[in-house]
C-alpha cells in the first residue's frame, strides 16, 4: 500500500522531485528506508525508487539522475559524504522551514519564514561551501522561490540578504547557478528609485558579475558621483570590497580611488571626496 503511495505521488510530482523528497522525510510519510533514499539520494535515487514501485517490467521515467527543470551544470554535484547526526538534524529542520514557506499556511508571513531559513543556513554554511548534491538541489529550489517575490516590498530585504548569504557561502558554483535567475532582475532593481535604500543590491551586482574589474570600477564611480545620499548611506559599507584582494583587484581599485580623491580635492567636491576616502579605507 505504501509503495502505491510512493508511485502515485511520484507520478504527480516528479517535476518537483526534490520537494517531494524533502516533504516525505520531514513528515515521515513513507517507510524509513524510502525516506533515506529520497532525502539522501536526490533525483537519481528517487527515480529508482519510483521504478521499483512500478514493478520489474516498468521503464524508467526520464533519465535516472536528471532532475527536470534543473540546469545541467547544477546537476553535476559531487557525492555527499557521510551524514552526521547534527547535519541530518539541520537538513530536516531546513526542510520543514522550507515547506512552511511554500505552504504559507502558518501564522508567520513569508518574511519570517525567510528569516528562519537564514538562521538555519548560517549553521549549514559548511554544507553550502562543500556544495554537495542534496544541498545543491535545496539551494536551487530556494533560489527559484526567492525569485518569485524578489520585488515585493514585503520580502525584498529578507530575500536579498538570503541571496547574499547563499552566494558568499556557495562560491562560484552558487554564483553560476544564480546568474541566469537573478542577474537581469538585480540590474533592473539597481536602476529603480524604490530600491535605492536596499543595501545589498549593489553588492549583488558585483557578486553576480563575479567581481569583474570593469563592473567594480563602474560601480565605484557610481557610488562616488551618482548615488544619492540615501543609497550611499545604505549600501556604501556593504559592497564586499574585502573580496578584492583575493581577486587581484585591490591595487587597481585603490589606484582608482586615489585618483578620485585627488580629482575631488582639486574640484572642491566635498561629497565625492568623503565618499572616495570612505571606500578607499574599505579596500585597505
Amino acid at each position: 500500500m505504501k509503495l502505491k503511495v510512493v508511485h502515485a505521488l511520484g507520478e504527480a510530482l516528479f517535476g518537483s522531485v526534490a520537494i517531494l523528497s524533502m516533504y516525505s522525510s520531514s513528515l515521515d510519510l513513507f517507510p524509513s528506508f524510502l525516506n533515506t533514499l529520497m532525502l539522501g539520494g536526490g533525483a537519481g535515487l528517487l527515480a529508482a525508487t519510483l521504478v521499483l514501485s512500478r514493478g520489474k517490467d516498468a521503464k524508467p521515467m526520464g533519465e535516472v539522475g536528471a532532475l527536470p527543470g534543473l540546469p545541467e551544470e547544477a546537476q553535476r554535484a559531487p557525492t555527499a559524504g557521510p551524514r552526521s547526526a547534527g547535519r541530518e538534524h539541520l537538513l530536516r529542520k531546513y526542510d520543514r522551514a522550507f515547506q512552511e514557506m511554500l505552504s504559507r499556511q502558518g501564522a508567520d508571513p513569508k518574511s519570517q519564514s525567510l528569516s528562519k531559513l537564514t538562521t538555519i543556513l548560517y549553521d549549514l554554511s559548511p554544507e553550502i561551501k562543500v556544495w554537495s548534491g542534496d544541498v545543491r538541489l535545496r539551494v536551487y529550489l530556494l533560489m527559484q522561490e526567492l525569485a518569485k517575490d524578489l520585488e515585493d516590498p514585503q520580502y525584498t530585504k529578507a530575500s536579498l540578504g538570503l541571496l547574499v548569504l547563499l552566494l558568499s557561502r556557495g562560491g562560484s558554483p552558487a554564483v553560476e547557478m544564480a546568474r541566469p535567475i537573478f542577474r537581469e532582475r538585480i540590474a533592473n532593481m539597481y536602476q529603480r528609485p524604490e530600491f535605492e535604500t536596499e543595501r545589498f543590491i549593489p553588492r549583488l551586482l558585483l557578486m553576480l558579475d563575479d567581481y569583474d574589474r570593469g563592473r567594480v570600477e563602474s560601480l565605484t564611480k557610481d557610488a562616488i558621483h551618482v548615488w544619492g545620499d540615501e543609497r550611499f548611506k545604505a549600501a556604501g559599507g556593504f559592497l564586499g570590497f574585502e573580496e578584492l584582494k583575493d581577486r587581484g583587484l585591490r591595487a587597481p581599485i585603490k589606484g582608482l580611488l586615489g585618483e578620485e580623491i585627488a580629482r575631488a580635492g582639486s574640484e572642491f567636491d566635498r561629497t565625492a571626496l568623503n565618499r572616495a576616502v570612505e571606500l578607499y579605507h574599505q579596500v585597505s
